[in-house]
């Protein structure tokens, strides 16, 4: 593997091959960031804090490739633990959080350290769904067999994990996406859960107030059964279940309520989610 440039400061799109990772901003219509001879590439993330750092998953290696600084480090996969599945950074870049295609755990790397840091979330079957909150305060995860949904409060040291079961859908999920929150404290964070029959579903999650320190265990316990999601709205069959349900969905900036969704079905659709849920435009 070789690299070939830094993150440009635009950056406006990021895209990942099997054997190269390319970036597109307004300065430069595409630059090479990444090469790869093999074709061995399965997936790669860029930094969220705008530095150079680039994490590059073969099917045995996590790389984390930062041409600013030189060097790459390496973290390499059991092999029992199969291939990298999903890569998510922190919103300071400090912490990568992945899974893998064997691995029933979510893995938290400490990129400052080198260290593995023990796993937030164990599954009963692999996770296929890992998704952090803007804010970075909230880590949701889920699995498919049996549909599993965790939540978990990462600030101050993290709690236990909350099991969360949507009653919009029987089906497992298929994504999940936070809304962005400008607002340094909130007092509240929304997300976006999709599932394989086509449903799609808002829920707004109240951050209950922390202290700096745990009491005992019985404050943890406390503070964990606070975290439960509202649903605010939720549209069943909104792309065809017959031919796997919603791909992604993202909030529309600017609206509380609304989102973009496509689905397997070759369908985008501009929807609102509040009350009983409307589309607005296919």
């Amino acid at each position: 593997m070789t690299s070939a440039d830094e993150l440009p400061v635009d950056l406006s799109l990021f895209i990942a091959t099997p054997s190269t990772i390319y970036a597109h901003s307004s300065s430069a219509r595409k630059r090479t960031l990444f090469e790869c001879t093999s074709d061995g590439i399965v997936n790669a993330r860029a930094a969220k804090d705008n530095s150079s750092l680039l994490v590059v998953a073969d099917s045995q290696l996590v790389i984390f490739h930062d041409p600013a600084r030189g060097g790459d480090k390496k973290y390499a996969l059991k092999h029992y633990e199969g291939e990298p599945r999903l890569l998510v950074f922190s919103p300071d870049s400090r912490i990568l959080y992945f899974t893998t295609t064997l691995s029933t755990s979510i893995q938290a790397y400490c990129i400052p350290t080198g260290e593995l840091l023990p796993p937030p979330q164990i599954h009963p079957s692999p996770p296929s769904i890992l998704s952090i909150s803007s804010d970075g305060n909230i880590l949701l995860s889920a699995s498919p067999a049996p549909p599993k949904i965790y939540l978990q409060d990462l600030r101050f040291g993290g709690s236990a994990s909350v099991s969360f079961q949507p009653a919009d859908a029987r089906s497992p999920a298929a994504f999940a996406t936070f809304q962005s929150n400008e607002i340094p404290t909130p007092s509240y964070t929304s997300f976006l859960l999709g599932f394989q029959d086509g449903t799609l579903s808002l829920y707004r999650l109240a951050l209950p107030t922390r202290r700096q320190s745990y009491q005992d265990l019985h404050h943890n316990q406390t503070q964990a059964f606070l975290l439960r999601p509202t649903r605010i709205g939720c549209i069943r069959k909104l792309h065809k279940p017959a031919m796997g349900g919603i791909t992604a969905a993202e909030f529309i900036p600017g609206y509380k309520a609304r989102a973009v969704s496509v689905g397997h079905d070759g369908r985008c659709r501009l929807v609102d989610l509040e009350g009983r849920g409307q589309v607005l435009r296919t």
